[in-house]
C-alpha cells in the first residue's frame, strides 16, 4: 500500500501542476516552458504533499474499507475533496477569487482541491490495476 501511495505521489502532483498551469495559466501555448515550470514546482510542492497528502489517503483508505464499490469509490473522493478545500483554508494564500457558500476560494483552495482531485483518481486507477492482476 505504501508504494502505491508513493507511485500516486511521483505520478499525481507533476500531473496535476501541468493542469493546472496549463489550463488555469494557460501555458499551454508553451510547452517548453510548461514543462520546465512543471517540473520546478513539482520539487517544491511533492514534500507538502508527501506530509499532507499521503496520511489524507491512508486516511481516505480506513475511513472507507467498511465500503465496497462505487460507494467506496464516491466516499474516497469526497473525503480527498474535504480535505483538499481543508489545505486551502489551513493556508490561505492570494487574494479571494470567489465565494462558495461560507467559504472563500482562493488559489490555494482551488489548486489543493486540483491536487486531490488528481491523486484520488490515480490512486483509484492503480487500486483497480492492481486488485485485477
Amino acid at each position: 500500500m505504501i508504494k502505491r501511495k508513493l507511485i500516486t505521489l511521483l505520478l499525481a502532483t507533476p500531473i496535476s501542476l501541468c493542469f493546472i498551469f496549463a489550463i488555469i495559466f494557460g501555458e499551454w501555448k508553451q510547452p517548453r516552458e510548461l514543462m520546465v515550470m512543471t517540473g520546478v514546482f513539482s520539487l517544491w510542492t511533492s514534500p507538502i504533499i508527501l506530509v499532507y497528502g499521503v496520511p489524507v489517503t491512508f486516511l481516505s483508505d480506513f475511513l472507507c474499507k467498511r465500503f465496497t464499490g462505487k460507494l467506496r469509490t464516491w466516499f474516497a473522493f469526497l473525503v480527498h475533496i474535504f480535505f483538499g478545500i481543508l489545505f486551502g483554508l489551513l493556508f490561505p494564500m492570494g487574494a479571494t477569487l470567489f465565494s462558495l457558500l461560507v467559504i472563500d476560494i482562493n488559489f490555494v483552495t482551488l489548486f489543493a482541491t486540483i491536487t486531490a482531485i488528481f491523486f484520488w483518481l490515480i490512486d483509484e486507477v492503480i487500486r483497480r490495476v492492481v486488485r485485477s492482476k
